[in-house]
């Protein structure tokens, strides 16, 4: 259900300039019609697409039940709303396999699985790569999602690797006016515009503003609220030359910069803290995600770091392909009840918050040096 609706929400959004997006609506409003099921009354599909403004719930109270993927809503003003970047594409599936004529000219995140998106980037980064490589070339992704192109290629030069993955030109709907950008404060990636407004599509970033000012040198933007970061300053789109700006791919940022941000905060939280505790990233080439180890007193905690919306559909996936990890660790702003219902979904693994790991490796250190005096 959340993939039809993602498709025919993108197709929606570019019907102007697509001559196919009309017949993947109609498609998508066949699959959905056939989930909804015969005893509620068949879609036609612009009844379809005006349901995509309001959450996916109420398209299917049945197929969504208590889940939180029933919460999104993919059309907002004709474009798609920053919940299927949140959310929705990490539960994308492959509707039509063979025979799919979208996949000529939609954008491959609304039709590939999640993890063939995201091995297509790791292939890359792999390829030759030494487990100290490995790690450079990922961080490198992390730490540096947007730049000029000569600055990227000198960054690659001083860490003694390729370019990890392509780099293109900024989407347009992250720039202002043709010729400003502003970087999500959490993962640095443009952030989308829309009119005066100022987001990361990424909503837990909590990343929300207005342009308050666009009348000096460059445009200042404003807090939606007092609970978002202060604002970034705006940055100046160059299109071409040595300093043209480019930036990853939107899936490459959504499954390998959002989720290593937090991958990268809890490595550098505890690595190099103590002389007892070894702190390893993506051990084994990503094997999994962190790696804690006290040897003083044999103690290891490795672990795996999923963020997504829906509780049940990473416990189908781990379900079908277990985890070399035995502990998930979960972003705090998955909050308690997310972390009950995948614990009781998958009792054979320790499922924690981020903050719960800080404390568990916390204790574990403090246990060693007590020991060790």
């Amino acid at each position: 259900m959340v993939s039809a609706a993602v498709r025919a929400g993108y197709a929606w959004s570019v019907r102007r300039s697509e001559s196919r997006a009309w017949r993947e609506i109609m498609s998508m409003t066949g699959v959905v019609n056939a989930l909804r099921g015969a005893a509620v009354p068949a879609l036609s599909p612009v009844e379809f697409v005006d349901r995509l403004s309001r959450p996916l719930k109420q398209l299917a109270p049945d197929v969504f039940g208590d889940d939180r993927l029933g919460w999104i809503t993919v059309l907002e003003w004709d474009e798609l709303r920053d919940d299927v970047h949140s959310d929705g594409c990490s539960v994308i599936v492959d509707l039509l396999a063979e025979g799919d004529r979208g996949r000529g000219w939609l954008p491959s995140w609304t039709w590939l699985q999640q993890e063939v998106v995201q091995n297509e980037a790791f292939t890359q980064i792999k390829t030759g790569a030494t487990e100290e490589t490995y790690v450079a070339r990922r961080r490198f992704v992390i730490d540096n999602p947007v730049g000029g192109a000569g600055s990227l290629a000198d960054l690659c030069s001083q860490a003694g690797i390729a370019p990890p993955v392509p780099y293109v030109p900024i989407p347009p709907d992250r720039l202002y006016d043709g010729h400003y950008w502003w970087p999500c404060p959490t993962c640095r990636w443009p952030m989308r515009v829309t009119g005066a407004s100022v987001r990361c599509s990424y909503l837990p970033h909590n990343a929300a503003y207005f342009v308050r000012d666009s009348s000096g040198p460059t445009p200042r933007l404003r807090r939606r609220d007092e609970t978002v970061p202060r604002q970034p300053g705006a940055r100046r789109w160059v299109a071409a030359g040595e300093e043209r700006t480019l930036c990853v791919e939107l899936p490459v940022w959504r499954y390998m910069v959002v989720p290593g941000v937090e991958e990268l905060a809890l490595f550098t939280r505890w690595f190099g803290v103590s002389d007892l505790l070894d702190v390893a990233l993506w051990p084994g080439q990503d094997a999994y995600d962190l790696r804690f180890e006290i040897a003083s007193t044999n103690w290891t905690m490795a672990l795996d770091l999923k963020d997504v919306a829906s509780a049940g559909a990473l416990a189908d996936k781990v379900r079908s392909k277990p985890l070399a990890a035995r502990t998930i660790v979960l972003p705090d702003h998955r909050g308690t009840a997310h972390q009950a219902e995948l614990s009781d979904l998958l009792p054979g693994y320790e499922v924690l918050l981020v903050s719960d790991v800080h404390k568990a490796v916390g204790k574990a250190l403090a246990r060693a040096r007590r020991s060790s005096r």
